[in-house]
């Protein structure tokens, strides 16, 4: 695509949009296009510091680098009770449910203080086993296997460093976090629970 074509583009794209790709979908962005992007932000009063997120998203961060902006996220109020007393970890919620010839399983992770996140585990783990036996083959297959990963990830929940879960959500949300890191309110919205 064409420069023209690119500037053309971002200046018929409505500011949710701009906003979303500098935050979340800029990696892999031509170099050139980092300049087209900071023009409009500037020309449509938005927050500049939202350049900062795509550029963290096309660039290799070391393992101090991950663990800074993790760090950012470890401190803030648990997203389910509020509590600031102890550090925010993550935790991976395994659940299955099923419906005679259909079995759904997801997983996804959840950062919050380490006694949500057990209750998050437990809460999947009932879940699973009233609703996960129905289906057949999977769910047969999956129930078990999803209720053992969960009591897995409940062992992780407690450790006093940051775990695997939590810098694996950094880095997938790096672009948010360094656009957004002077802005708790945002950094909170990161980091909320999707229901």
């Amino acid at each position: 695509m064409e420069i023209a074509d690119i500037v053309k583009n971002y200046e018929r794209m409505p500011d949710f949009e701009l906003i979303r790709i500098a935050t979340s979908d800029a990696q892999g962005l031509r170099p050139e296009v980092f300049e087209i992007i900071e023009n409009e932000l500037k020309k449509r009063n938005l927050d500049t510091n939202l350049l900062n997120g795509a550029k963290a998203q096309n660039k290799e961060h070391s393992k101090e680098e991950i663990y800074g902006y993790a760090t950012v996220l470890a401190v803030l109020p648990c997203p389910i009770c509020g509590s600031t007393l102890k550090k925010l970890n993550g935790t991976i919620r395994h659940t299955v449910k099923s419906f005679i010839f259909f079995t759904s399983h997801s997983t996804e992770p959840v950062i919050a203080c380490p006694d949500c996140l057990d209750k998050e585990n437990n809460s999947a783990t009932l879940s699973t086993a009233l609703l996960g036996w129905w289906g057949l083959p999977w769910g047969l297959i999956k129930t078990p296997q999803y209720i053992y990963k969960n009591q897995q990830s409940k062992k992780q929940n407690h450790v006093t460093y940051l775990n695997e879960v939590l810098l694996s959500y950094t880095l997938e949300n790096i672009g948010r976090i360094e656009s957004y890191k002077n802005d708790k309110i945002k950094l909170q919205e990161i980091i909320k629970k999707k229901s």
